[in-house]
């Protein structure tokens, strides 16, 4: 049965049971392999398939594999999964969410901006990243600014378009496996006061903020 393109997890517990970076990995080694045993799943990731099987457990319960089957394997009856979607939603957060889901989300960002670091880390550490006129193989941004809903609803379409190219690589895969992780949230200062009731130091650090930024 073909999967889903993708599927939302509406419970923000099983949500949390994905950040787990091993069980990420289980699931992506799935989509990418389609129906495949532990053992299978193992020595794609090239971790002990003893150590992947209560991940598989929680996983499944979770809602992001799901038991297809058996195969024969050499020894015994092996048992195939396969992910349920090609891609997966968080739970929604309403304006009135929870202070739980609204850490959720927290949480998805960490977990994801830690594995692109541990990518770029790794990538460095080998000698495989660049960054020369013309001729660069990596791009890391970090800017302050001022958005308005609409300017946001462009960022937010920008980052669609990019998931949307990164699709068809996941496709396909050709080139070079890359991970990319993108985040856009608005900037909450501690004890400042509304925009009424602003001093002249804040507003001319308004203005640096505008201009702030960068980029490698």
């Amino acid at each position: 049965m073909p999967r889903p393109a993708r599927i939302r997890i509406s419970s923000t517990k099983a949500w949390k049971a994905f950040l787990s970076p091993v069980r990420r990995q289980i699931v992506e080694s799935m989509q990418r392999q389609g129906p495949c045993s532990i053992a299978e799943v193992a020595r794609d990731i090239g971790r002990p398939a003893d150590g992947l099987y209560r991940h598989v457990a929680v996983l499944v319960k979770s809602g992001f594999l799901r038991e297809i089957g058996a195969r024969a394997a050499q020894r015994n009856i092996g048992r195939m999964f396969d992910a349920t979607a090609n891609d997966f939603l968080a739970p929604r957060v309403s304006r009135r969410a929870s202070a739980d889901a609204r850490n959720t989300v927290v949480q998805t960002a960490e977990a994801l901006a830690k594995s692109s670091i541990r990518a770029l880390r790794g990538s460095a550490a080998a000698g495989r990243i660049h960054c020369e006129r013309g001729d660069r193989n990596f791009v890391v941004m970090h800017v302050n600014s001022w958005l308005t809903p609409a300017r946001f609803s462009e960022v937010r379409a920008l980052v669609i378009r990019l998931a949307s190219i990164i699709e068809r690589g996941r496709t396909d895969r050709t080139g070079e496996p890359y991970e990319v992780f993108a985040i856009a949230a608005p900037v909450t200062r501690r004890g400042a006061p509304g925009r009424t009731g602003r001093t002249k130091s804040q507003k001319r650090s308004d203005k640096k903020l505008r201009a702030r930024g960068s980029r490698v």
